[in-house]
């Protein structure tokens, strides 16, 4: 379903790409609209061909690539999340929610009407929330009061200036064999990126995972992490307790962030870090060894 008459009802100028999603500079959908308000996001919006048409203004609209429609407007990221939220707001919708025979839901659970499935033997734990838009794999157990699905933090300023929270139209996609102890809340996915917890991934208490967050197979989360929006961590990752893992950080497979570090830069795969900000736990050893010396 095309979204140009829906914009154009909004905005009076007509988009003659065709357009079906709202998106954020890495869409991986087609077709997508998105925006350009900073321009250190230009060569990512360059580089995605899912990227056909972006709000602009008018004096940046030469960044753009030549086969991009520019729409010329005063201000790009409010006119986008406006128009996505007002979307959602008329067609967001979901379907009943399934859940297991076999799952075990404690009483005082609560479960979204719409917008679930819980798979074979599930157990979800007291007092937990799971929202619409979240998919439990088999075999999985979440613990007492979590709250699974809930709206993720995107704050932007709206046409009238007003702070608003985007709505999030996206999933939670919890693999089979994952593990969710106590009071961890995780969000929604945003604009075609799920938030995304791979088989037998394990997640300690009063962990944070926040919108789009992808985590990989028999990764270990330990208590009291945040783990910022657009993260992606790979296989076999431990994450140590009190870690903060900043937002579109990329943590490569089998590595290790030690307890309390502080991650705003990419990590490689098997690296071992520290520290905040986090740097390679040998730099650390050595640091320290040279500062006792004498």
């Amino acid at each position: 379903m095309f979204l140009n008459d829906f914009i154009y009802t909004y905005i009076n100028q007509p988009i003659h790409k065709n357009i079906e999603y709202f998106g954020l500079a890495d869409s991986n959908r087609p077709n997508t609209v998105s925006f350009l308000e900073d321009c250190k996001f230009v060569a990512k919006i360059n580089e995605n061909h899912n990227v056909v048409a972006v709000f602009v203004r008018q004096e940046d609209k030469s960044l753009l690539r030549e086969d991009i429609e520019y729409i010329a407007v005063k201000h790009p990221k409010a006119t986008l999340f406006s128009l996505h939220d007002e979307y959602c707001r008329q067609n967001l919708r979901y379907t009943r929610s399934q859940i297991a025979d076999s799952a075990v839901v404690h009483p005082s659970a609560v479960i979204d009407t719409a917008g679930v499935y819980i798979g074979h033997n599930v157990c979800i734990g007291a007092n937990t929330t799971i929202c619409a838009g979240v998919i439990i794999g088999d075999d999985t157990v979440i613990g007492a009061n979590c709250v699974i699905g809930s709206n993720g933090f995107h704050v932007y300023d709206d046409l009238n200036g007003i702070k608003r929270v985007a709505i999030h139209d996206g999933n939670v996609v919890i693999g089979k064999n994952v593990d969710i102890h106590s009071s961890v809340v995780i969000d929604k996915g945003l604009m075609g990126r799920d938030t995304y917890i791979a088989d037998e991934s394990k997640v300690d208490d009063m962990v944070h995972i926040a919108h789009r967050a992808r985590i990989g197979s028999r990764t270990i989360v330990s208590s009291s992490t945040v783990i910022a929006g657009s993260v992606d961590i790979g296989a076999n990752v431990r994450i140590g307790p009190g870690s903060v893992i900043s937002n579109r950080v990329k943590i490569g497979d089998n590595a290790r962030i030690l307890l309390g570090s502080v991650v705003i830069h990419n990590v490689r795969k098997n690296a071992v870090v520290s520290g905040n900000f986090a740097i390679n736990h040998d730099k650390h050893l050595l640091a320290d060894a040279r500062n006792n010396i004498g």
